[in-house]
C-alpha cells in the first residue's frame, strides 16, 4: 500500500496516511528485533540505547541490501570450531552483555 501524496488531503485520507505510517513502524520494528535480540530488552542508558538501535538499524540495512548473506563467522550462535549451536549465556558473554532481572509479564 502507498500513502496519499496530494497536497491538499482529506480527512480520511490523513487518517489512512497516519494508520498505515503507524503499520510500517509496527513492522520495521518487529523486524528489527526478531533479527536483533538486543533490542528486546534495554540493558543500558537512554542514549546507549540509541546508540544500538541505530547500529541494528544499520546493519539491518546492510543485511537486506546484501539479501541477508551473512558470513556463518558473524554469527555468534554456532561455535566455528565444533560447528554446534552455543547456549544463550555463553552468546550473551560473547556481547558483552549484562545479566539483568526478568521483568513481569504484562500481557494479562
Amino acid at each position: 500500500m502507498k500513502p496519499y501524496t496530494d497536497a491538499t488531503l482529506k480527512e480520511k485520507q490523513r487518517n489512512f496516511n497516519n494508520r498505515l505510517s503507524r503499520a510500517h513502524m509496527v513492522i520495521a520494528h518487529g523486524q528489527l528485533k526478531g533479527r536483533w535480540h538486543v533490542l528486546r530488552k534495554c540493558e543500558s542508558s537512554a542514549a546507549q540505547t540509541k546508540l544500538v538501535t541505530l547500529a541494528c538499524v544499520v546493519l539491518h540495512n546492510i543485511c537486506i541490501a546484501h539479501v541477508d548473506a551473512i558470513s556463518k563467522k558473524c554469527d555468534l550462535s554456532i561455535d566455528p570450531v565444533t560447528n554446534e549451536k552455543r547456549d544463550r549465556e555463553t552468546v550473551r558473554a560473547l556481547l558483552g552483555m549484562r545479566s539483568c532481572r526478568k521483568l513481569k509479564d504484562t500481557s494479562d
